[in-house]
């Protein structure tokens, strides 16, 4: 069974986009991907207030992170809980690594330029 895909994102950010350019020459990835946004409307108090600190805290999250960011956000929520057990922190602690939000994951996230386009695509595309 063949290995899957490396996305774009993380080929740059892991630096195979340079080792291997003939694998990833054809790939594009989103230009502009949308916002977080706000946090869905049957969250509860606590809940919007970790989405608030979550959206400040990982820039790079976009809309497609939503349904990951909801249960992050659920299970955050959740910690102060005397029943909060081993189950639910592993759940938490792999939804924050697909986020992104762990100090290790945290390195492998292409953060961008602050430039909306690169200069060089008018000269290769």
């Amino acid at each position: 069974m063949p290995r899957a895909r490396t996305p774009l994102a993380k080929a740059k950010a892991a630096g195979a986009e340079i080792i291997h350019p003939e694998r990833f020459r054809d790939r594009k990835g989103p230009k502009k991907p949308r916002a977080v946004g706000d946090p869905y409307v049957g969250m509860s108090d606590k809940e919007k207030k970790v989405w608030a600190e979550f959206r400040a805290e990982l820039p790079w999250l976009t809309s497609s992170h939503r349904t990951l960011l909801r249960l992050a956000c659920y299970w955050t929520a959740k910690l102060d809980e005397k029943e909060f057990g081993v189950s639910a922190t592993q759940a938490l602690s792999s939804i924050l690594s697909k986020l992104g939000a762990t100090p290790v994951d945290e390195t492998k996230v292409n953060h961008g330029d602050d430039e909306d386009e690169d200069p060089a695509d008018e000269f290769f595309n």
